[in-house]
């Protein structure tokens, strides 16, 4: 019988866990404001990876590797039978200036961890020494990924699946501090989680001229404006109406004089969408759309379509358990309903190879201040979440492996 098959086993696992995770608190804000101190953009986390592989080569039982040049795999063998679980979080900042006045601002001129991912980065390290203290107690393998780049397509963990750090992987986490949501609140949504994110280049090619002539010319402004409103169709009458789909034409370039109608213009646009299914239409849509409006006119129109990031779908079991973790190892934490968020981002790529979930944690405090959205040269999240983060990475394991 598996010892960790009891609610009281489990119990007396995540009392131990959360004794740990108090004491070391103070030390994972401390990793969390020194990340958040020297932040690095995508692909450059050269001296974020340095400090990460020093802290985890110090604690016993961790096998470290670089599976990239700037990401991290720790691996734990723990004690007892088990499957294998992957837990992720991503470290790269953005090219944003840290307007904060606090003691832990960043210190690099326009960069900055506008989203969190220090605090990610500091929650798994967290976990990683509790679980490796208790790993005669630990089923199976926990692989710890310190991933880089998911801020920049194509993203660093397509890269670090490459490297092959997914071989033997049974299922596979992640967690995301969101400014949305009060601290103390986790959500773990069943399906999809996030939306895909791709892009498009739509170029409408004319007849410039006069602007005194517009019979003589053939107006790629007119005609793209025809088509930002004609693209709309994709989302009301191509696509089913319970599969989301989010287009947005974004910017439209064209023109050098007001008395001059140019021969091009460009739209740019995103597509988002939930499902990998409705997400393979839009592609062709988008295309016979645009250039029926063209044709209709006289005109012709190149469409480049760029995809990004896949759908991040969470496992029902594995978001099942996930849920479990919530209530019966995290004490000060309670689950919210929330709907599935328009945002991307790459842990998709590692969905592809085990079954997973996303979780959602709370990182809001107005009594605080903490307020601001991610991505907001103001945007910090309260520290409390970052108990919340570690008590949920420690205990995933026994919920997950055995």
């Amino acid at each position: 019988m598996n010892v960790f098959s009891s609610r009281f086993s489990l119990a007396g696992i995540a009392e131990t866990i959360d004794l740990k995770s108090q004491r070391q608190h103070a030390e994972v804000v401390a990793w969390r404001r020194h990340l958040h101190r020297h932040p690095e953009l995508s692909f450059k986390e050269v001296d974020t990876a340095n400090f990460l592989e020093r802290e985890l080569a110090a604690v016993e039982g961790l096998k470290v590797s670089r599976p990239t040049p700037t990401s991290l795999l720790a691996r734990l063998a723990g004690g007892r039978k088990g499957g294998t679980l992957a837990m992720r979080a991503d470290i790269d900042a953005l090219p944003v200036q840290d307007q904060k006045r606090c003691d832990y601002a960043s210190g690099n001129p326009n960069v900055m961890h506008a989203c969190g991912h220090d605090g990610h980065a500091a929650m798994l390290l967290g976990a990683a020494r509790i679980l490796a203290g208790l790993r005669a107690q630990v089923p199976g393998e926990v692989r710890f990924f310190f991933q880089h780049a998911e801020e920049q397509h194509p993203g660093g963990a397509q890269q670090m699946v490459d490297a092959g750090v997914m071989k033997g992987v049974d299922k596979v986490i992640s967690a995301h501090v969101m400014s949305t949501l009060d601290t103390g609140s986790i959500a773990v949504l069943d399906g999809p989680a996030l939306a895909s994110s791709d892009r498009f280049v739509l170029r409408v090619r004319g007849r410039g001229g006069h602007a005194a002539n517009p019979d003589r010319c053939i107006d790629p402004i007119m005609i793209g404006a025809q088509i930002v409103g004609n693209l709309q169709a994709v989302v009301s009458r191509n696509a089913d109406p319970h599969e989301a789909v989010i287009l947005s034409v974004t910017r439209f370039d064209g023109g050098t004089a007001f008395n001059v109608i140019p021969d091009t213009v460009e739209l740019w646009g995103s597509v988002r969408c939930f499902s990998e299914h409705v997400r393979e239409l839009v592609p062709a849509l988008v295309e016979r759309i645009a250039n029926g409006v063209a044709g209709a006119h006289g005109a012709s129109c190149e469409l480049e379509y760029i995809r990004g990031y896949s759908p991040v779908v969470n496992d029902t079991a594995v978001a099942s358990r996930m849920r479990a973790v919530v209530e019966q190892g995290i004490a000060t934490a309670v689950l919210q309903s929330i709907k599935p968020l328009p945002n991307s981002e790459d842990f998709s790529a590692f969905l592809k190879h085990a079954p997973g979930a996303y979780v959602l944690i709370g990182a809001r405090s107005a009594a605080k201040g903490i307020v601001h959205p991610h991505h907001h040269p103001h945007f910090d999240f309260d520290e409390d979440a970052l108990l919340h983060g570690v008590q949920l990475f420690a205990n995933a394991p026994f919920h997950l492996n055995a």
